[in-house]
């Protein structure tokens, strides 16, 4: 076992999209697999849906408000209907009870009192209401009596019919009250409808923002490094440029280290390391110290589709090595060596530096990278089942390197100290690191260089967003791309950013 602490897997889910993000955006951008293309088609094609659904959903949300727009309308005209039925039902009262108390009829029903009493000024008033009414004046008692009977049966005629109109008002009133009781209350469900609606809406709108970042994830991937995810500042199409720069103790700082895409730490002889930095995604200035190149290097670079090979040179058969593959030697020793200078302010043969632009001005060869790693898009959930884990320590024989997780990346030290970029002094902090735990061999250019076994697999520690992902590594043959995989046979999955990956000897790292 390589590692110092027992680990397992935990089993792989996969979210729903609404559970994570909404947050639940699975899959991959960047993919080097056929397992990892299918999985960005999938991820492509659930965003699609997802978009659809929630451009339907907006749709819907706001023909609703539209529809309480108008019932709104609706119910206010109603109200105001309500209201002017209310005024008309008292202005009709109002000429009931007049009406009603009519002097003619309070005179009648006096008159009819006093008749019934025997009292002569009933008789009289009798007189004078037939009189009123168009006839003789008549002393007949009989005949006023008939007179009187008249005007009472007409008077209670109308008496019970202004009543019964009062009661239908009256009874009309309530009814109307509770109508618009009832159109008040509906405009306050409006209103509150309208802020839920509202808010739904918004919340919708939200999500589909997430979800059209994710498609334009996938649109605009011609515009992303091939090797790390991240937006490109450089063309695309260019190939990559694979500096080997040195690491022993007075070669640090180095500069460009923190600009490159990615960084292979292979050991070399004497137990220290050397970097094989490759950068393609920006334009870098200052890189160095450049230093010499290994065997290892041929099978190590060879996936990076004919790279550009930057180096102070190396001995006859790591030259004749490195010549007869695919990498585009542009070193110190060979028509190149005007692309390089060197530093005063530092001692040989630590003191060798270059540019990127200078180092691409020697060559128009070289072919554009594919990817190396599965990176899958931003926001997206860590599927293959990692675990917390505070970073690692490696070991070279006469080398340590320590990478610690600082919220956002690995903060490397080497030998005690913080490994740091002398063009701005910023902390080296790759967003992944790799423990590619590697045998070694013994170089067929040198019997004190120990050449790393990189064809072929292993056991690999991915070390991102705080997580530890236990995996394998596997290169079947020198120009095929290293594929990292976890317990199920799942690509590894990284966030975009930087790599950093450390070929140690198999025992040669563990946790913190």
């Amino acid at each position: 076992m390589p590692w110092s602490k027992t680990l397992t897997t935990k089993p792989r889910t996969r979210p729903s999209f609404f559970s994570a993000i909404l947050g639940a955006f699975a899959l991959v951008a960047i993919l080097a697999t056929p397992a990892g293309a299918q999985a960005r088609t999938s991820d492509q094609a659930e965003l699609q849906a997802q978009e659809e659904e929630l451009t339907t959903r907006i749709s819907q949300i706001t023909n609703r408000l539209a529809d309480l727009d108008l019932e709104e309308d609706q119910v206010e005209v109603d109200i105001e209907r309500t209201r002017g039925a209310i005024e008309s039902a008292a202005d009709e009262l109002e000429l009931l009870a007049l009406q009603r108390r009519e002097p003619a009829l309070i005179r009648a029903n006096v008159a009819i009192e006093r008749f019934v009493s025997g009292d002569p000024a009933g008789e009289a008033f009798a007189i004078e209401i037939q009189a009123l009414g168009g006839s003789d004046a008549s002393s007949d008692p009989l005949q006023q009596q008939e007179v009187l009977d008249s005007v009472v049966e007409a008077a209670d005629v109308d008496l019970n019919r202004l009543n019964n109109n009062i009661n239908t008002v009256s009874s009309s009133i309530p009814t109307i009250r509770n109508q618009r009781t009832s159109l008040q209350n509906r405009l306050v469900e409006i209103d509150s409808t309208r802020d839920r609606l509202s808010t739904n809406r918004t919340g919708v709108e939200q999500e589909l923002l997430v979800v059209a970042e994710g498609l334009a994830w996938y649109d605009n991937s011609a515009s992303r490094s091939v090797l790390t995810g991240r937006t490109l500042e450089a063309s695309a199409a260019r190939p990559a440029l694979a500096v080997k720069i040195d690491n022993v103790g007075r070669a640090r700082p180095q500069s460009g280290i923190n600009e490159a895409d990615v960084v292979y730490v292979e050991l070399v002889e004497g137990g220290s390391t050397r970097y094989a930095a490759v950068f393609h995604s920006s334009n870098v200035g200052t890189i160095g110290p450049i230093r010499s190149m290994r065997t290892t290097d041929v099978n190590l670079l060879r996936p990076l589709n004919s790279p550009l090979f930057a180096n102070s040179g190396g001995n006859q058969v790591t030259t004749q090595a490195v010549n007869a593959s695919s990498l585009v030697n542009i070193g110190h020793a060979t028509g190149a060596g005007g692309a390089y200078f060197r530093n005063n302010n530092r001692s040989a043969p630590h003191n060798l530096f270059s540019s990127d632009s200078a180092l691409r001005g020697t060559s128009s060869s070289g072919g554009t990278p594919p990817p190396l790693f599965t990176v899958r898009r931003p926001g997206t959930p860590n599927p293959n089942g990692g675990v917390a884990t505070n970073g690692v320590n490696v070991f070279y024989e006469n080398t340590s390197v320590s990478y610690v997780w600082n919220g956002s990346g690995w903060d490397r030290s080497q030998d005690g100290a913080p490994t740091v970029d002398a063009a701005n002094g910023a902390r080296t902090a790759p967003e992944t690191v790799i423990v590619r735990f590697t045998p070694y061999g013994v170089s067929a250019a040198d019997a004190n260089s120990p050449e790393a076994i990189t064809v072929g697999s292993g056991t690999a520690w991915i070390f991102t967003e705080g997580q530890l992902i236990e995996g394998n590594w596997s290169k079947p043959n020198p120009d095929a791309v290293t594929a990292y995989t976890d317990g199920r046979g799942n690509p590894i999955e990284l966030e975009p950013g930087r790599v950093w990956v450390e070929i140690p000897t198999p025992s040669g790292a563990s946790l913190r």
